[in-house]
């Protein structure tokens, strides 16, 4: 765990110095610098191509270096299985006690590329589930939204980072939010209190100015995502482009788990076709919200988003919005070789 951590930090530090970065000139705020115990919620569409679970591989072995806390996770994909699957995730890295909201209101009907819902069946040679669960019945969890306030409510001012890597329902429905039992603020202004900033996996900027997957589904809800994040949270978008360079291809995935039998992400490449043509893109966002200074970032701006799937990123000192720009030959280079570097290293024994 250290030798591979140590790898991984020094490939980080490499990109750190290599890059022409943005970043003003305090060191609380300068991008270079990596977090420590940062508070994080992950947002995520779990089930339906496997970038999600390597973006959440990192965030639990970044919580084993005490680099991040991961407040709780929301699975905004509504659908039987899909919260299973984080339960799953958070009981084999060893932190079951991670809360899960749920998406009861969300996004349906969008295609599943890869659905690995299986998972929660398999079974061991001695009919024992292959993963364990920490709860078999998760009817009983908090709305997405809900779980967003609890948390928020609990943290200091300006303290936590959201990751976005899947539709944006809950964290909508959060903005929109009436106080409640947990914060006598609206979700507005529970957000402009207390997260930091927020990093999505959307648009092409940099490449087109198409909408990308996760915010094209709903339009409407995409709209509203923009107009209502306040305008004292920074919100970092990772555009798809960014991610398509990044192979991994399911041998090279089957290759560094080698030395381990039972793996979420090793029965998924074993069990199922992940050969489709996806590449690396979610795991981007955390990597962003943690080792900002590996990236090159656009200006501040603002954000609008047409009705044809279409976003205008406005040049604004004041804006709200930056997105990652794309790195060069060997920046790819070195960002592969974090990920699998993340994939091989064993998980702290807890």
């Amino acid at each position: 765990m250290k030798k591979g951590l140590k790898f991984v930090c020094l490939l980080l530090t490499m990109l750190m110095v290599s890059s022409q970065l943005v970043y003003a000139a305090s060191p609380t705020t300068d991008p270079r610098y990596a977090t420590t115990h940062q508070a994080i919620i992950l947002d995520t569409d779990i089930g339906n191509s496997t970038d999600d679970l390597f973006a959440m591989e990192i965030l639990y072995k970044m919580m084993d270096a005490g680099l991040v806390d991961l407040k709780g996770v929301i699975v905004d994909r509504p659908g039987n299985g899909f919260t299973e699957l984080a339960d799953i995730e958070n009981v084999y890295h060893g932190y079951p006690n991670i809360p899960i909201g749920v998406e009861r209101n969300g996004i349906t009907g969008t295609k599943v590329y890869i659905d690995y819902r299986m998972l929660d069946d398999l079974k061991n040679p001695d009919g024992s589930k292959m993963f364990a669960r920490s709860d078999t019945d998760l009817s009983n969890n908090l709305d997405g939204y809900k779980l967003y306030r609890k948390l928020l409510a609990k943290e200091p001012d300006h303290s936590v980072k959201v990751i976005l890597i899947g539709f944006v329902s809950s964290f909508v429905q959060f903005l929109e939010s009436a106080p409640d039992e947990y914060s006598p603020l609206s979700g507005q202004a529970l957000a402009s209190q207390k997260i930091d900033s927020v990093y999505i996996m959307a648009t092409k900027l940099g490449e087109s100015n198409e909408l990308g997957y996760n915010l094209r589904q709903d339009i409407p809800l995409a709209k509203r995502f923009v107009a209502e994040l306040p305008s004292n949270v920074t919100t970092y978008l990772s555009p798809s482009p960014v991610g398509d360079a990044l192979e991994y291809k399911p041998s090279e995935v089957l290759s560094d788990l080698a030395d381990v039998d039972v793996h979420p992400i090793k029965q998924t490449y074993m069990y199922k076709n992940c050969d489709t043509g996806q590449r690396m893109w979610d795991h981007l966002c955390v990597l962003n919200a943690v080792f900002p200074g590996t990236f090159v970032y656009s200006e501040r701006g603002d954000l609008t988003i047409n009705d044809d799937a279409t976003v205008n990123f406005t040049p604004n000192p004041n804006g709200k919005f930056m997105y990652q720009r794309q790195g060069g030959e060997e920046w790819y280079a070195q960002h592969r070789e974090i990920l699998r570097n993340y994939t091989k290293m064993q998980n702290k024994i807890k």
